[in-house]
C-alpha cells in the first residue's frame, strides 16, 4: 500500500465514522437510543433502540457527486461487493452532504439495489420528468421506519 492510498483510506474511513455520528446524533434528536458497536467486525454500524425495538443500521455516505451532478452510494460489504443481507443489517441510513446540509435517507434493507444513485431535489442535470425527484426521496428523513 503507497503512502497516498493509505491517506485515502483514512479520509475515507473519516468520512464513514463522520456520517455514523451525524446518524447516531440523529436517532438522539427523534427519541431513539443509539448504541455503538466496539470495533468494525459486524454487518452494521449502529443499534437504535425505540422502546425496546432494536435495529442494526449500516450507514453508507458520499459527499461528492459525480460530473453529472449525482451521489453515488454502493450498498455494497467491503472491497467483494458482496449484497448485505438480513443477516447483517436491517436498515440503511444513507448520508449525502448536499449544499445545503445533511440529508438523511432511512431505506429498509431489500429496497436498495446495489448501487443508489441520489441527487437533492431539483438538482438532477437531465430534464426528464422520471429524474425530477430522487427515487429514494420517499425515504428521506423517514425515521418512523425504525419505530
Amino acid at each position: 500500500m503507497t503512502p497516498s492510498s493509505s491517506r485515502e483510506m483514512g479520509v475515507e474511513k473519516l468520512a464513514g465514522t463522520t456520517a455514523e455520528l451525524l446518524v447516531a446524533t440523529e436517532l438522539l434528536r427523534h427519541g431513539f437510543g443509539a448504541s455503538i458497536p466496539v470495533g468494525d467486525t459486524e454487518g452494521y454500524d449502529l443499534i437504535s433502540d425505540s422502546g425496546g425495538k432494536l435495529l442494526r443500521i449500516q450507514v453508507k455516505s458520499s459527499s461528492v457527486k459525480t460530473p453529472k451532478g449525482v451521489y453515488r452510494v454502493g450498498f455494497v460489504k467491503g472491497n467483494k461487493k458482496r449484497l448485505y443481507t438480513t443477516q447483517d443489517a436491517d436498515m440503511f441510513v444513507a448520508v449525502l452532504s448536499y449544499n445545503s446540509g445533511p440529508a438523511f435517507y432511512v431505506i429498509p434493507l431489500g429496497r436498495v439495489k446495489q448501487h443508489g444513485a441520489f441527487w437533492a431535489p431539483g438538482e438532477h442535470p437531465l430534464p426528464q420528468p422520471k429524474w425530477r425527484v430522487c427515487k429514494y426521496e420517499e425515504f428521506r428523513d423517514r425515521w418512523d421506519l425504525l419505530r
